[in-house]
């Protein structure tokens, strides 16, 4: 899949810049982007022009909204949570259902696939009853 750098700026959450220094990029990098196929060809060959999810991320000072953010206590190891991150090994194409056997129907028909929402998950409120 290839990201638009001037759609993810626009999806972007302004106002903040995802580290705030380059030491916290540098403990957070190696989990994700470091070993993400989206980047790899960029980061070790020089072909093609990188992931434009982080560049959107250092260039324009902002959160991309296919990073979740994660719990401060996370933070800064784990602080975000690529939604597009492909590990190397498991696929990096789209996702292929196995075909039905030869001369045979499928049980359910199969969904189409949907569109990814780039939302921040809410936590849920629960309310305490006492006695």
């Amino acid at each position: 899949m290839t990201f638009d750098y001037n759609d993810v700026a626009a999806r972007a959450r302004k106002g903040k810049a995802a580290f705030s220094n380059g030491s916290e990029y540098e403990m957070w990098e190696p989990a994700w982007c470091g070993r993400c196929l989206h980047d790899a060809p960029f980061r070790r060959m020089g072909k093609g022009i990188g992931c434009q999810i982080l560049a959107a991320a250092v260039f324009e000072e902002c959160i991309p909204a296919e990073w979740l953010e994660q719990p401060p206590e996370s933070y800064p190891r784990d602080a975000y949570h690529c939604i597009e991150f492909k590990v190397p090994g498991q696929g990096g194409g789209e996702p292929r259902p196995q075909p039905d056997p030869p001369g045979m129907d499928g049980l359910f028909p199969r969904p189409e696939r949907q569109t990814r929402m780039y939302v921040q998950p809410q936590p849920d409120h629960i309310e305490a009853v006492t006695p």
